[in-house]
């Protein structure tokens, strides 16, 4: 937790008792020194924002939620009308591609003006449901209302507290491991970094299952049970990855590309679409873009419709503004599909279809400590969960 400057008594620690929160973060300030002398006393660790300890990974995160249009008098959309939603996921997940065993922390305090009660367990499960911890930031109103107990002040901090504990609590599902059906090849970095990192976001928008691929060290593993790979970058691959792809694709798999992957492999097919050139390849697909990709919405829409629709992991109906993460216990005996809802106040009857053989299902909320009945119709290859209402996350539980 990122402690308020306002709290400048070391009385406001006993705040945290009973809470989850087990590091405190402050920033430089010589007032604190009390408070913090207090924390430690109490078994708490602490740091300064500016040198989180080892092993941490601190991301300068957005806050999360439907972004409001200018003067917060409306949702910001999209080009299909869509809510735009501000999510840490992304970041995240490519953060840890890069820095695996390292504890990512986010750094996103709360702005604009319209923060809820409901903003802070966005923000929790935002940040928690794909491996992160989201650094609480209080805004200073709240602060000023749980200093003076004020009710609806404190009515918030305990759902703040329980939504921490929550995902404290669960910590075998941080093992999980991710299912996808497409997999981004870059460095996401220098040429490639606007391309690759919006792409990340962008594909997560459309709720297809993705994987993040780090084009250097890439291993035949991480390929295995993806259908499609994107490579976008700006230079064409070395020889090494170019095999390997190419061997991806030999096997039954499609390639999304562009024009500067090379001189492009395999034979011409019959395929038409106005944006990319289709060849086949042993039992894969090559689809090569005719122009260098520079929009990554339009290749994030092109991609689910060249990989197909037929082949989602995860599909919802009377969602709203969603974001989803399908994770699979190692022994593939359990399933966690971790569910966002980001608009302020969740669905009242949603459905959701993820694929896979499973016979059982529990619908976790942070709000109960026990799971919630969750109506489920089993199909051949899938089940099809008919949710309750809920508020911003569930976590359907599935096994086989």
């Amino acid at each position: 937790m990122r402690w308020p400057g306002s709290w400048k008594s070391p009385s406001a620690v006993g705040l945290l008792k009973g809470t989850p929160i087990n590091w405190l973060l402050f920033d430089k300030d010589a007032a604190l020194a009390p408070v913090i002398e207090q924390a430690k006393q109490a078994g708490l660790h602490v740091a300064e924002m500016a040198s989180p300890p080892a092993g941490v990974a601190l991301l300068a995160g957005e806050w999360p939620g439907v972004a409001m249009g200018r003067g917060g008098g409306g949702a910001s959309a999209g080009p299909t009308g869509v809510p735009w939603v501000d999510t840490n996921s992304w970041k995240i997940r490519l953060e840890l591609a890069r820095r695996p065993g390292a504890d990512i922390w986010v750094d996103a305090p709360p702005k604009g003006a319209r923060i809820f009660a409901s903003s802070y367990r966005t923000a929790i499960a935002d940040s928690a449901a794909f491996g992160g911890r989201w650094i609480i930031s209080l805004d200073a109103q709240l602060a000023a209302g749980i200093a003076d107990s004020k009710a609806d002040a404190l009515a918030t901090w305990k759902g703040i507290a329980e939504a921490a504990g929550f995902f404290a609590t669960r910590k075998q599902w941080p093992a999980y491991l991710p299912e996808a059906v497409v997999g981004v090849v870059s460095d996401f970095a220098g040429d490639n970094e606007f391309l690759g990192q919006e792409l990340l976001n962008l594909i997560g928008r459309t709720n297809q299952q993705y994987a993040v691929l780090l084009k250097t060290g890439l291993t035949t593993a991480a390929l295995r049970g993806l259908r499609a790979l994107i490579y976008a970058d700006a230079q064409p691959p070395a020889a090494g990855l170019r095999k390997q792809i190419l061997d991806f694709v030999s096997a039954g798999g499609l390639l999304i590309t562009g024009p500067k992957w090379g001189v492009p492999p395999g034979t011409p097919a019959a395929d038409e679409h106005p944006r990319y050139a289709a060849r086949t390849l042993g039992k894969g697909r090559l689809a090569i873009a005719k122009e260098v990709p520079d929009d990554p919405y339009v290749l994030a829409q092109d991609s689910a419709l060249l990989i197909s629709h037929r082949y989602e992991l995860v599909r919802f109906w009377n969602g709203g503004a969603v974001g989803s993460y399908l994770t699979v216990a190692p022994d593939r005996k359990r399933a966690v599909a971790h569910l966002l809802f980001y608009a302020d106040r969740g669905p009242d009857k949603a459905s959701v279809r993820i694929v896979g053989r499973y016979r059982k299902a529990s619908l976790w909320t942070p709000d109960r400590p026990e799971p919630r009945p969750v109506e489920m119709e089993i199909q051949k290859d899938a089940v099809e969960l008919h949710l309750p209402a809920v508020a911003q996350y569930a976590a359907a539980e599935l096994e086989v």
